[in-house]
């Protein structure tokens, strides 16, 4: 702070005693900073009050004439004047006069002498040793540090506290060790000169008094002995008495007045004194108001602190009634500290400093730990209003069926619910802490027995303490199983206070469901709040409800992943546009692999296990569940490819569909059998492998099952295609045969081949050329199933044939050979075979020309439908 500067004063004169406002800038900071304030170079410190920073209060002590007002304080030193304070000579006043300032009690007016007596008084401008004494009206700043120096003294001789070596420092301090000398045989001859001319001094000084005295004696002995002799008036000591009683009676109604006026005086100057020496006290009570107006609470402590060892056994009854009023100011003060380390939320720091407040006011209980309870249930009932106040929300869009609203509260339920976990167990768990080990004093340099007790008071509380954080989490956990996981927050008895706990967690609308996304982002959350209270050292076992439910979170989080992933598996059938790639896939399976791929993406963080964390398929019922939703996924699948082929057979879904004109069923068939054989044989074993990487249970038993649903719905695919191709063309050759009333009895020779075997070729060449457009790999596997059931019908037309001629002979044989040479690139032994019977049963030829006219006509055949029989030789 700058240099105190004076810059006006009031009044401006007086005497001695006279009350004085100081005004100006950077008059201190308080009391305390207050080193010393001099009026015309005298020192004013005693009676110096601070109001504030440009206002003092002080009595002058100054002499007559006129001088500066200088003030020093710690903060900025020795400061400067504007104005002057002029001191005037001191008023005798008598004893009924009255005056507003004090009164030098060492000159009075005695009106019955009617003269002036004054004690002799050594003035502070003589020198007792005689010497020239140095300037004192520019040694204000050497008087303000001898003044620090010597605290009870005082330079003047007149004083009863008189500090010689204040006096000579302040006085002789350059003055040589021999005129010292010079000046003490100059004090030694002056008191000896006193001592020898006393007695004749008293008597010049008295000798008025004592002849008037012996004059009045004179007197009294006369009359005594004109009484005396007359005797006719009785006893003259009598009448003496009687006139000196009724004197004293007069002269005490003629000084009543004065006397009490004396006395009362004396009661209010011991009263002021007292007040004087006494206003810390006095003064105390509204000083703690003002200072606990202010902030100031460290003030506030130590001035009852100091009252209370001044004061508290007093026996003066003044003192204990201004002491009581001190104790109902600091009781109020301790209810006003309770009252401020219950509004939360507060800084750490903030509570430390009331506790230790209400601590050293020697607060009756354990404030640290009543502020530790206090806590805990505010931590408590802020988490459950944040749960009604999302609950309601939740509640709102459900009513409202806003499914994305809801996902939104949930995500804004769950960030304010961990910020409150995250922000205030760490508060309550560092007060503690704090309170446990003594630190709450400790860091403050209490004395080491308090802190001893206020560590032996927590070492009490830490079962207790254990349990409050351990039902802290547990809310906080049961708040998140109610609104993330219900299902884990059941009622094992039908109990009614089981079912009101279990509705003090809030019963959230499940109408709709939460995407896994949201779940990740719970386990994310939690995990993040797990991370952080871990760093605290909690005791063990308190975060242990808190790793359960981000286990059942994460077991959660991977099956509605896997669920929506099959809901997404299901929808593609309503994608499929039948568009066949040259590999004689649709863009199906690659839609499939993207989706799981896609879900490997995100569970694969999800089932990273953290320090400290249980597995996620730690347990056998999560094994079993995933497991089966993981053969679900796949199963879906090869329902979808089923549910696209057999489109116009199966219910149609709701959804529409990607292609407006689907092709026909047979095609479709084999696009699924394409599809299905592709996803077998590239797909399914190398998801299932990363699948098993992150160690997903029974891999090896979804492996096993998918294979066999594939294997079944390819056949029922197979059969079915068959079914739609093969069935007319064997039903037609026996229609075919007999058609125009044909008697293979009474034939004519044959001259080519009859048209149900070119029909019959035709439809072969029409189901080679449907699956070769769409899947050259399954034309093999198409035509040999066709080739052998053609085979097959022909060996039964034939063996259902009783009479037949040799023309007939020759035509069936022509017939049978004709389809067989014609099919040789997909013919089987099997088939082959049933050709081969059917042409036993036919007679056998007779000579080599017809041997030779049978393959005449079978080439005639094979040359006028060389195209179309050469597309039978593609086998892909």
């Amino acid at each position: 702070m700058p240099p105190p500067v004076v810059t006006g004063i009031a009044p401006k004169e007086g005497s001695p005693g006279t009350r004085v406002t100081i005004r100006g800038e950077n008059l201190g900071n308080n009391q305390n900073d207050i080193i010393g304030v001099a009026i015309c170079g005298r020192n004013c410190s005693m009676t110096v009050e601070w109001v504030s920073t440009s206002k003092l209060i002080c009595r002058s002590s100054t002499g007559v004439g006129k001088g500066d007002i200088v003030v020093i304080t710690r903060s900025g030193g020795t400061g400067t004047c504007t104005v002057h304070f002029t001191g005037l000579k001191p008023k005798r006043v008598g004893p009924l006069e009255s005056s507003p300032v004090w009164v030098d009690e060492t000159e009075y007016v005695d009106q019955r002498l009617d003269r002036t007596q004054k004690t002799a008084t050594l003035s502070l401008r003589t020198d007792p040793l005689g010497l020239n004494s140095e300037d004192l009206g520019n040694k204000t700043q050497a008087h303000m540090q001898l003044a620090e120096m010597f605290v009870k003294g005082s330079p003047d001789p007149t004083d009863e506290n008189f500090v010689p070596s204040w006096f000579l420092l302040e006085r002789h301090k350059n003055t040589p060790f021999n005129k010292l000398k010079d000046g003490h045989a100059y004090m030694k001859r002056k008191a000896n000169r006193n001592t020898n001319n006393a007695p004749l001094n008293h008597v010049k000084d008295s000798l008025p008094v004592f002849f008037e005295v012996h004059e009045t004696l004179s007197n009294i002995h006369h009359k005594m002995l004109k009484d005396d002799i007359g005797g006719s008036n009785g006893n003259i000591t009598d009448k003496l008495e009687a006139t000196l009683n009724e004197a004293s009676e007069k002269a005490s109604e003629l000084f009543d007045t004065v006397l009490q006026s004396k006395d009362r005086a004396d009661s209010i100057r011991n009263t002021l004194n007292v007040l004087q020496r006494f206003k810390f006290l006095f003064n105390l009570p509204l000083s703690i108001e003002r200072n606990i107006q202010k902030g100031d609470y460290g003030v506030v402590i130590n001035d009852y602190e100091k009252a209370k060892s001044l004061f508290s056994d007093t026996d003066v009854g003044v003192f204990k009634r201004v002491y009581n009023e001190v104790e109902n100011r600091i009781e109020n003060f301790r209810v006003q500290l309770k009252q401020e380390v219950q509004e939360l939320p507060a800084p750490l720091t903030k509570q430390k400093m009331l506790i230790r407040y209400l601590l050293g006011l020697g607060d009756v209980g354990d404030p640290a730990w009543e502020c530790l309870v206090h806590q805990h249930g505010w931590i408590q009932e802020t988490m459950l209003k944040c749960k009604d106040k999302y609950l309601e929300q939740a509640s709102k869009c459900a009513n409202e069926n806003d499914e994305q609203g809801k996902v939104q509260v949930c995500e804004q339920y769950l960030q304010e619910l961990t910020n409150i976990a995250v922000s205030q167990i760490p508060e309550h768990w560092h007060l503690w802490k704090h309170y446990s080990t003594g630190v709450i004093l400790s860091e403050t340099g209490e004395k080491s027995s308090d802190v001893e007790k206020l560590k032996e008071a927590a070492s009490k509380n830490y079962k207790q303490m254990k349990s409050l954080l351990r039902d802290t989490v547990i809310l906080f956990v049961n708040l998140l199983r109610a609104a993330f996981l219900p299902a884990t927050l059941h009622v094992e008895e039908e109990d009614e206070e089981d079912i009101n706990e279990r509705e003090s967690y809030g019963v959230w609308p499940g109408e709709i469901p939460l995407p896994a996304t949201v779940l990740s982002d719970c386990v994310r959350s939690v995990r993040q709040a797990l991370s952080e209270l871990s760093q605290l050292s909690l005791p063990h076992g308190t975060l242990q409800s808190l790793k359960d439910v981000i286990h059942d979170m994460r077991v959660l989080s991977l099956s509605t992943f896997l669920s929506e992933a099959m809901e997404d598996v299901r929808a593609l059938r309503l994608k499929e546009d039948w568009k066949v790639s040259n590999k004689g896939v649709t863009q199906l399976p690659s839609q499939f692999n993207t989706l799981v791929q896609e879900l490997l993406a995100v569970v694969r963080d999800l089932l990273q296990s953290l320090p400290g964390e249980e597995p996620v398929f730690a347990r056998l019922a999560v094994q079993s569940r995933i497991s089966q939703l993981l053969t679900n996924l796949f199963l879906v699948f090869t329902s979808c490819i089923e549910r696209a082929s057999f489109l116009d057979e199966i219910e149609p879904d709701t959804g529409k569909l990607a292609s407006e004109t689907p092709p026909p069923l047979e095609q479709r068939l084999i696009i699924g059998i394409s599809n299905l054989f592709h996803t077998t044989t590239n797909l399914i074993a190398p998801l299932l492998q990363q699948f098993k990487e992150l160690d997903f249970p029974n891999v090896e038993v979804t492996e096993q099952t998918c294979e066999s649903a594939t294997a079944e719905l390819d056949k029922k695919l197979f059969d079915a295609y068959l079914e739609h191709r093969v069935e007319p063309l064997t039903g037609a050759l026996e229609p075919g045969m007999y058609a125009g009333n044909f008697d293979w009895n009474n034939c004519l020779k044959p001259s080519d081949v009859r048209p149900y075997i070119k029909t019959a070729l035709m439809s072969i060449i029409t189901i080679h050329s449907e699956v070769y457009s769409i899947c050259p790999a399954l034309v093999v596997r198409v035509m040999t199933d066709v080739i052998q059931a053609v085979a097959d019908e022909l060996l039964r037309l034939v063996e259902c044939v009783t009479r037949i001629g040799v023309n007939g002979s020759l035509q069936a044989r022509l017939d049978i050979e004709t389809i067989q040479q014609a099919t040789v690139s997909f013919a089987t032994r099997d088939s082959d075979k049933s050709f081969s019977a059917a042409l036993a049963i036919l007679p056998q030829l007779t000579n080599s020309l017809e041997r030779r006219t049978l393959d005449e006509l079978i080439v005639r055949f094979k040359s006028r439908l060389l195209f179309q029989l050469r597309s039978l030789e593609a086998v892909g």
